[in-house]
């Protein structure tokens, strides 16, 4: 056991009960691709993913990447070149990204609910050569190469969701095209002879993803091979979970946010599990997804929350074991539900809630492979190293730096191998969320809470506010705000979700208006209109999704402030939108 002086930095009480490869982790020298091939070769005839109509062996996944690759190649593809996707969580998705890995260029997931601005925002921004999409007309491709640096695109259609392999596809001729199909990959990979190098290093970059920081902003979150593996063993390691094909997974969550790609699909692919994909998961759906017999689900508040509304009541889910919960604060009450619920469906399932960042490939803290606590987000992961600081009444981390003590209130900072290397082409945000104490670098989570001595983590809130909706889209409420800001009749806002009985989740704003702007119908359409327009500032500033658009607007005469400090308060608010959903509620019922 380690020495308990009472702080986290020195104590690492995380680490007890934990052998010293466990506690200091050799992390190997090689890709993504590279492991996951090497680890599947001892059962490549098992079941990798499972998606819609598909199943697909682990051999038929990376025969599928290879393809890929010198496709890739042969379009022009380099070393380091960022190649854009933006697809719902399909078998061709993974290959796409592990197909890149292996030549060692970079993948970026971007949401398939974005716009057309933003697909070009983020195309132009990280240069890209390569745009591949899902179900897009060659109109759309067009305009989308005509305004970015993107030389050829390439389409998944619909037809051909449910072809796992490009076996089927006929030879022939291809010629140059700007507007390929993903099933033109095969014919374009025969053009290509040269040499590929399938051995790449762990400090590549790998992937860019997403998040919103304390800002609420989204930013670019580059992750390198030793980050993802890095993050793969320490859960691993922390859950004490074994390599085990056979065993299926479930996974909720898009691909474009680090809890679904990073956390739920290749940690599954890296214990030799089988992924079920949802490419979309809602009420009309959900029940189809669970007769895939899962044993894990990944899924986050917002899927329990699904579950406990939409699973028919003769559904048996005795095959599952794991529920675990990501992304968003679940209440000890809810678990309790959530686990009520699966006992009366023949499940003896546990909820475990784990927390995580892009910037930490994905998780933090874990709950599997230590005693459930309901009322914490699991332990720090075994391998890494954290600290508790102090913060000002303000919420920011005290200068000069404070470490608190076990049980005291702080903010939790992370130091691994799992930390990302940095925000894309934005090197003084990057030093903003990274510090030294004591001789070590953290990262600053955001995550504000508690620490006990086994190291169980009890968080207390975020720097950043956002839900999750039905489907699993993050709402980031600071994001939101600020694009409000920019419009020239506000004058300040808040933003707080209400609950919603198709969704769960939707926005509801408070605006106060700039003087001698009088509150109308007129101008909340004029709000509506303007939220939905790109922006020309200098910051960098992605448009709106249409799911962030709010649903509700209220004007007020001020912004009420907590008692001594700027911040706004925005628990009052969220109570008020409660209040108003509990009173709609009961209108509806008396109807």
């Amino acid at each position: 056991m380690s020495s308990n002086t009472g702080y986290l930095s020195i104590d690492n009480r995380h680490n007890d009960n934990k052998n010293y490869f466990q506690r200091n982790p050799i992390i190997p020298n090689m890709s993504v691709y590279n492991i996951i091939g090497m680890i599947s070769s001892l059962y490549s005839d098992s079941f990798a993913i499972d998606c819609l109509d598909l199943r697909v062996t682990y051999q038929e996944l990376i025969a599928s990447a290879n393809v890929l690759a010198r496709s890739y190649k042969e379009l022009g593809i380099k070393k380091g070149d960022i190649i854009v996707a933006s697809m719902p969580n399909f078998f061709q998705a993974l290959a796409v990204y592990l197909g890149a890995n292996k030549i060692g260029a970079v993948t970026s997931f971007l949401n398939p609910g974005c716009s057309k601005e933003e697909i070009k925002y983020y195309l132009n921004e990280f240069g890209s050569p390569l745009y591949i999409n899902y179900d897009q007309s060659i109109e759309y491709n067009s305009e989308i190469k005509r305004d970015t640096k993107v030389k050829q695109t390439i389409t998944l259609h619909k037809k051909d969701i449910n072809i796992k392999t490009f076996n089927d596809v006929k030879k022939g001729d291809i010629g140059y095209n700007d507007y390929l199909s993903f099933n033109d990959m095969k014919l374009v990979a025969d053009y290509y002879k040269g040499f590929i190098n399938p051995y790449q290093s762990s400090s590549n970059d790998a992937l860019i993803l997403f998040t919103s920081g304390s800002s609420g902003q989204p930013k670019s979150v580059v992750l390198t091979n030793k980050n993802i593996i890095a993050s793969g063993i320490y859960m691993k390691n922390t859950g004490n979970i074994v390599t085990k094909h056979g065993e299926k997974c479930l996974i909720c969550v898009p691909f474009s946010y680090p809890y679904g790609l990073v956390t739920s699909t290749i940690m599954t692919l890296l214990s030799g599990r089988e992924a079920i994909l949802a490419p979309n998961m809602n009420m009309n759906n959900v029940n189809y997804f669970l007769r895939k017999n899962p044993n894990y689900v990944f899924g986050s508040p917002a899927i329990l929350e699904l579950f406990v509304r939409a699973i028919e009541e003769s559904l048996d889910l005795s095959s599952l074991q794991y529920f675990i919960s990501g992304g968003d604060f679940l209440s000890p009450a809810k678990v309790r539900n959530g686990i009520e619920i699966f006992r009366k469906h023949n499940s003896m399932a546990n909820i475990y809630i784990g927390s995580g960042n892009a910037e930490t490939a994905g998780a933090s803290t874990i709950a599997i492979g230590s005693p459930v606590k309901i009322d914490t987000v699991g332990r720090i992961l075994t391998g890494s190293r954290a600290v508790m600081l102090a913060l000002d009444k303000n919420g920011k981390i005290k200068k000069p730096y404070t470490e608190v003590k076990y049980n005291e209130e702080g903010s939790l900072c992370i130091s691994g191998d799992h930390v990302f290397k940095k925000y894309y082409n934005d090197k003084e945000l990057t030093s903003e969320n990274k510090l030294i104490y004591n001789g070590r670098e953290y990262l600053i989570t955001g995550a504000v809470g508690t620490v006990d001595d086994k190291g169980y983590f009890y968080m207390t809130g975020r720097a950043s506010r956002f839900y999750i909706k039905a489907d699993s889209n993050k709402v980031y409420l600071e994001h939101l705000q600020r694009i409000l800001s920019y419009i020239d009749v506000v004058d300040d806002c808040v933003a707080v979700p209400i609950p919603n009985d198709e969704e769960l989740f939707q926005t509801k704003v408070f605006i106060k208006l700039k003087q001698g702007i009088e509150p109308s119908e007129q101008i909340k359409k004029y709000l509506i209109y303007q939220m939905q327009q790109p922006f020309d500032t200098k910051d960098k500033i992605a448009p709106l999704k249409t799911f962030e658009i709010p649903s509700s607007i209220e004007f007020v005469d001020t912004m009420k402030r907590i008692i001594d400090s700027e911040k706004i308060d925005y628990r009052y608010y969220e109570k008020l939108a409660m209040e108003e959903y509990e009173v709609q509620k009961n209108n509806s019922r008396t109807k």
